[in-house]
């Protein structure tokens, strides 16, 4: 059996599972069980498949028909154009947060932190700690997860990537490790917490709820992470710091109000799709009466 076959029996399969996007993950996962580009696909349609190659492929394909995601079964996730480690009990990195990623970069540029203090809360994968070390060269970064399997991937990527000279990975609850230590001045916090509710997981697509509830479910209104992170933020940023949150797209109006009297040029962003996705507050300790 060659490639074309092989993918077109595939593609039929998943697509008679109910997943809309069988085409592509077919040819996602032909690519990566034969280590070439996508593309490349193409021009080797004719190409004969070894025996022990269909058995591993049939082997994925069962697992998407599961309704794992492509990530998990290739167990990696591209994101700003890097590749991350992936696998069960992390996050999978979204094209949506590398709106985040890009603001952060564009911000730092455009005040001349040359070299900046970031800290990136609830890190998971390493995604969004990794892109601001690896396009902000002289930045020093920690990413920070209670979870330890996260931890664990946030550090394998963290060294896939050769920053262990200006990164590190720390287990805290948030920021209270960073508070504990009295930890201060920190020019800029990024975090993409959880922010789903929880009626809102029960509606979502089954691949999503093979993702680690944990890093994706924040109480019954979605807020809770945001309630805790602003006032911890305050002890950890400098005076003029910034802080950089991704919302869901419903959230804008509730997450300003949680901001307080030290909080000013609250900015709301969209992303690709216009919907609300970035909410940004520059801190500025006022001074006691």
């Amino acid at each position: 059996m060659n490639i074309k076959e092989l993918l077109k029996r595939s593609d039929q399969f998943l697509a008679a599972q109910g997943i809309k996007s069988s085409r592509l993950d077919a040819e996602v996962l032909m690519a990566d069980l034969l280590d070439m580009e996508r593309i490349n696909l193409y021009v080797k349609y004719d190409y004969p498949l070894k025996s022990r190659e269909i058995d591993k492929y049939r082997e994925m394909i069962k697992k998407r028909a599961q309704r794992i995601p492509v990530a998990y079964i290739i167990q990696k996730k591209e994101f700003m154009s890097l590749e991350f480690k992936v696998e069960p009990g992390v996050l999978i990195p979204r094209p949506d947060t590398e709106n985040l990623v890009e603001k952060v970069i564009k911000y730092c540029r455009q005040q001349g932190l040359k070299t900046p203090q970031i800290i990136d809360v609830c890190t998971g994968s390493g995604a969004i700690a990794v892109s601001l070390a690896h396009y902000l060269q002289k930045a020093k970064v920690v990413g920070t997860d209670i979870s330890n399997s996260a931890l664990k991937i946030a550090r394998q990527n963290m060294k896939k990537h050769d920053l262990t000279e200006r990164m590190s990975i720390l287990k805290s609850d948030l920021l209270k490790e960073f508070i504990k230590r009295e930890i201060k001045g920190i020019d800029i916090l990024v975090s993409n917490p959880p922010y789903i509710t929880e009626a809102e997981m029960e509606t979502l697509a089954p691949e999503v709820k093979k993702e680690p509830k944990k890093a994706l479910v924040a109480g019954k209104d979605g807020l809770d992470f945001y309630r805790r992170l602003i006032p911890e933020a305050e002890k950890v940023l400098k005076n003029g710091g910034k802080l950089f949150l991704e919302i869901g797209y419903q959230q804008a109006a509730a997450v300003r109000e949680i901001f307080g009297a030290n909080w000013s040029e609250i900015e709301v962003e969209k992303d690709y799709s216009e919907n609300d996705r970035i909410v940004s507050a520059l801190f500025k300790e006022k001074e006691a009466e």
